[in-house]
């Protein structure tokens, strides 16, 4: 197993970062060694700087530059791309709600359904952690989702 097998796993025809043992350093010196195999105009855009700054840590200035970027485009793709970025400032800023917010925006914008789904569920679930209410945020995830991938776990937590 190599070290992307580790970080990354197989979804469909798309790799998805699975983060749970990466720190951020570790985020950091794998997207650095992309930037050589990236063409360097595309890689300066707007986007990918602010993708450089989520694993430094620089949340709010990121979210910024996504927010300029989803502001500044037509393209629905692009806001898709944008709306589940700004989720993932959100989820790491401890604003779960405007993270599922955001993650539910990618969706309607085009973002791969089932990864927002995945994500959605995983602030779902911080939040049924910090408010002790499993019940609240299992509804709150079926009204996005009603036929989400956490369906059942969901459904479990209103019983």
């Amino acid at each position: 197993m190599g070290i992307f097998d580790s970080i990354f796993r197989k979804k469909k025809d798309d790799l998805v970062a699975h983060t749970n043992d990466v720190s951020m350093q570790d985020m950091e010196k794998i997207q650095n060694s992309l930037q050589g195999k990236m063409d360097e105009s595309v890689y300066n855009n707007t986007f990918n700087q602010a993708c450089r700054l989520v694993p430094k840590g620089q949340y709010a200035e990121a979210l910024a530059m996504f927010e300029n970027v989803k502001a500044n485009t037509a393209d629905a793709h692009q806001k898709g791309n944008c709306d589940n970025q700004i989720g993932v400032c959100h989820f790491f800023m401890n604003d779960f709600e405007k993270a599922i917010e955001a993650y539910a925006n990618s969706i309607k914008n085009g973002f791969d359904r089932s990864m927002a789904d995945d994500n959605i569920w995983e602030a779902c679930e911080k939040l049924m952690q910090r408010d002790h209410d499993k019940a609240r945020w299992a509804k709150h995830y079926l009204e996005i989702l009603p036929n989400g991938n956490y369906k059942g776990k969901a459904q479990k937590h209103l019983g």
